[in-house]
């Protein structure tokens, strides 16, 4: 599951893919995000089959139902631009959220997308969280290496790719649970 996620570094975005976006430590599901397809694309994070009657919103896909659900069967690919996400380790009564990235690095989620109402919606596809996280929760958006965002957008699954191997990761204050709060607080490493 990937409910949030960042894009706290404008610039880079801006000379990896020649758009303007504003700072962003906390988006949320319903906002307009930055995808790629055969160009980047500001996308709803909601995705809705073209056929549905009132809106599902899905905001994630399972990689493993991509081809069997009917949901997904007429989805698009696309590239869902991102330098870190969030996830929350269920202990009891309480949720500790984590933020998860790559030295800070912008890369790509294996998104899918479709048109509602003639409106762009997108998903992240996850899948089975690798061993080194899955104690903090059991799945995790699927991340494309650099070599395979053009192999996804044309149709192949990447669904395991080494770098996941290079994940970092730390608790967050429970700040991140409010969309309201968007700063660099979000991404702060708790002291022990």
């Amino acid at each position: 599951m990937c409910g949030r996620f960042t894009n706290k570094d404008p610039q880079a975005i801006y000379e990896e893919y020649k758009i303007d976006i504003r700072a962003n430590y906390n988006v949320t599901p319903s906002s307009s995000i930055l995808t790629f397809t055969d160009e980047p694309e500001m996308m709803l994070w909601a995705y809705n089959p073209t056929w549905a009657k009132k809106p599902f919103n899905l905001i994630n896909a399972r990689s493993e139902t991509l081809n069997e659900k009917p949901s997904f069967r007429m989805a698009k690919r696309c590239l869902i631009i991102a330098d870190g996400w969030y996830e929350w380790l269920r202990e009891e009564k309480n949720k500790q959220p984590y933020y998860f990235h790559f030295d800070h690095k912008v890369f790509s989620f294996a998104g899918i997308y479709t048109e509602y109402n003639g409106i762009n919606g997108c998903a992240i596809v996850t899948k089975q969280a690798e061993e080194s996280i899955k104690h903090i929760h059991h799945r995790m958006p699927v991340i494309l290496d650099k070599n395979d965002e053009s192999t996804w957008l044309a149709g192949k699954d990447h669904i395991a790719s080494n770098v996941s191997m290079n994940i970092k990761f730390h608790p967050v204050s429970k700040m991140v649970n409010s969309p309201s709060n968007n700063s660099d607080n979000c991404i702060k490493e708790l002291s022990a």
